[in-house]
């Protein structure tokens, strides 16, 4: 009788790991960003788990988290996960875009505003009518705004036109905005909402009529392709900025004056 080979059976019954089961990519871009699975997972706001299993799994996450988690590890989201693209053809719901709402402004955290502009690689837009906020929430924004516009970061920030109503301007509370080299200022005469923009970041607040705009509520959206609600305020910033008035540097001293 034949003498079976060691582990004969046994060995073909466990499957061999298929290649590519695992997600490299992302593998990498967690060691080289210093970055644990439970801390991915805390600042995403999901399971350790779930972030395990786009590493062991290849699992495609939805886009809203792969587009936060390749923000958080510097990485393209489709150099991630190249499924990314196939999994989410369709275009996104305005519901897809919604982080969080908050029902007013002093439930949004203080450290949102500054990690939002701090992570902001190519573009920071302030459209800002009620800025005295900032300064508890961004009490350094002269300065973050000055490494940011030094690092090649596109900064525009528009204030209410004297007269508008407001009660101050972002650069009278912040009057040293005046010398950060790289930042188009303007005003204009119909700026009525706060809306923060940070690359694919928005914080936006949606005056009510009868309220105080401390009372406001805010949205927290993040931009997922062509979907259309975080479109719309990108045109309308577009647009404040075409048609307000731009800001001398020496009127602006004048102001701090």
């Amino acid at each position: 009788m034949r003498r079976r080979p060691a582990g004969g059976s046994r060995a073909k019954t466990k499957a061999a790991p298929e290649p590519g089961a695992a997600n490299e990519r992302l593998r990498g871009a967690l060691v080289a960003a210093n970055v644990t699975i439970e801390g991915l997972s805390r600042r995403l706001g999901v399971d350790p788990k779930s972030v395990e299993r786009w590493i062991t799994s290849d699992r495609t996450p939805h886009a809203r988290n792969a587009h936060a988690a390749a923000k958080v590890l510097g990485a393209d989201p489709y150099h991630l996960w190249p499924r990314l693209d196939e999994r989410h053809r369709s275009t996104p719901a305005p519901r897809d875009e919604l982080v969080a709402c908050y029902p007013t402004r002093g439930a949004v955290p203080y450290a949102l505003w500054r990690s939002a502009l701090a992570g902001a690689t190519a573009v920071i837009d302030l459209a800002v009518a009620n800025p005295l906020f900032f300064v508890d929430a961004v009490w350094d924004l002269p300065a973050l705004l000055a490494d940011k516009a030094a690092s090649g970061v596109r900064v525009r920030i528009i204030t209410p036109a004297e007269g508008a109503g407001s009660i101050a301007t972002l650069t009278e509370v912040f009057p040293s905005l005046a010398d950060v080299p790289g930042l188009r200022l303007a005003t204009h005469t119909g700026l009525r909402a706060d809306l923060l923009r940070a690359d694919d970041d928005q914080m936006v607040s949606t005056p009510v009529d009868g309220l105080t705009p401390a009372l406001a509520p805010v949205l927290h959206l993040r931009r997922l392709g062509p979907a259309p609600l975080t479109s719309g305020y990108l045109t309308a910033l577009d647009h404040l900025f075409a048609t307000g008035t731009p800001i001398r540097a020496p009127r602006l001293r004048a102001v701090a004056a």
